[in-house]
């Protein structure tokens, strides 16, 4: 019984520091070499012990992504998917980012990248931001939208 309780204690620090996902709590628990059942219980006690929320978890790493990390609600939407997280859930977290911050967000991370393309054709630069802003996870019409708003600043003379 040892290696559950050891288990548990090493997952509640986890989630104790930071968010965690159902996904993650399983991938640090096969180095404890513990059966499906136990995993379960495991993961089980730190739901009802609220050290496990998806909602709580969803809406930080919309936060952080979008904020820190500077990705587009597409990625986010995927990464969140991969983690295991319910659809409705991922809708609500998302609610979360404004569409200003996003949009400025858009503009300052295209303006950064126009800067440090040293194509001379301009529709080889935008075919560059286009699929840059698109991998990061931006939907199509918004990067047109600030492709537009940025372009016209590095006009070539």
């Amino acid at each position: 019984m040892s290696g559950i309780s050891e288990a548990l204690s090493a997952m509640q620090r986890l989630c104790s520091v930071r968010e965690c996902c159902r996904a993650d709590i399983l991938k640090r628990l096969k180095r404890f070499q513990l059966t499906a059942k136990e995993e379960s219980e495991i993961i089980q006690t730190l739901e009802d012990e609220k050290f496990l929320d998806k909602r709580r978890f969803a809406g930080a790493f919309v936060r952080d992504k979008s904020t820190l990390a500077g990705w587009g609600p597409a990625k986010i939407r995927w990464q969140l998917r991969i983690k295991g997280v319910d659809e409705d859930v991922i809708n609500d977290a998302l609610k979360s980012i404004s569409p200003e911050n996003q949009d400025e967000k858009l503009v300052s991370l295209l303006s950064k990248k126009r800067a440090s393309i040293k194509e001379s054709s301009p529709e080889k630069v935008r075919e560059k931001l286009i699929r840059f802003a698109l991998s990061r996870g931006f939907e199509y019409e918004k990067i047109l939208w600030a492709l537009n708003k940025i372009m016209a600043k590095f006009v070539p003379d």
